[in-house]
């Protein structure tokens, strides 16, 4: 029996079978190896249950489940957390994945400091075919107690301490598109939270993973309300926040047109956007 802490891997899926070819063999191949998969699928309908039960014939860690109907990944996220049975948990998005030794690392971080609610790592930025990576850099000039406060969100790889997590309100979700902002805020506010230096998470901007731009709109409110809920549980006053955000932003200290992400993105929409351009010509 290993006496090392269970460490739960969350993976929430929908249609993202075409990617479990990265992203499951690094999994299995974690130097760290007490830890399980909590695979749940949420109603899809290409072929993953069928692509995921090949995983898990290999490895009984993986453990499968499935939504009755696609019920949206915040319904499904919080459905990992609560199947999962680690001490320690983070999410993976089963169309990116992980270097072998990031759980490892992670673990490194938690079983030195027990004061620690989060850790997360850098990570890279990839287009679809992996053809395209480059480093997130997040910005030096936003000290570390405002890095998420300003909607910096490590998502990628974030790990929590389940003790602090049972200190938080948990994930909420009525908090569309921004439960991951929402958490990691709680979690902040409940324990210390610390950054590898590392890059060990590859993060694949996909073409179903682009939002269009009502939806990006509709994620900048949601973001806002998460935010906005922060400042009354710490007793921060929005309009100060909400100046100060803002002027960072006004001010070009951190020029968005500039970052890895949003070329990256550019890039991959230019084609479609060009075939898009020429059959509307056409009419």
């Amino acid at each position: 029996m290993s006496t090392t802490p269970l460490f739960s891997i969350l993976v929430a899926n929908y249609n993202n079978a075409r990617f479990f070819g990265d992203f499951f063999p690094r999994i299995i191949a974690q130097t760290y190896q007490n830890f399980e998969v909590i695979f749940i699928d949420d109603g899809s309908t290409d072929n993953s249950l069928e692509e995921v039960q090949k995983y898990a014939g290999q490895d009984a860690r993986i453990k499968v489940y499935k939504n009755d109907r696609n019920m949206g990944s915040e319904y499904t996220k919080k459905r990992n957390i609560e199947l999962s049975s680690g001490k320690y948990f983070a999410f993976a998005d089963p169309d990116d994945f992980i270097e072998e030794s990031t759980v490892e690392k992670v673990m490194e971080q938690f079983l030195r400091d027990d004061s620690l609610a989060m850790v997360y790592t850098n990570f890279y930025l990839a287009n679809e075919d992996l053809s395209d990576e480059r480093k997130y850099i997040y910005p030096e000039d936003v000290p570390d107690d405002k890095i998420l406060m300003f909607g910096f969100t490590p998502n990628h790889f974030a790990a929590f301490s389940r003790e602090k997590y049972n200190l938080t309100p948990g994930l909420d979700i009525s908090l569309k598109r921004v439960t991951d902002r929402d958490l990691v805020l709680l979690m902040e506010e409940v324990g210390r939270v610390v950054r590898i230096p590392d890059y060990l998470y590859h993060y694949r901007i996909n073409s179903n993973s682009i939002s269009n731009n009502r939806n990006s709109y509709k994620a900048q409110y949601w973001a806002w309300q998460a935010r906005y809920r922060a400042c009354e549980r710490r007793g921060l006053s929005k309009e100060d926040v909400y100046a100060e955000i803002m002027s960072y932003v006004d001010n070009k200290r951190f020029d968005f047109s500039t970052t890895t992400d949003y070329k990256l993105g550019k890039k991959i929409l230019a084609l479609p956007r060009w075939i898009k351009y020429k059959l509307f010509k056409r009419k």
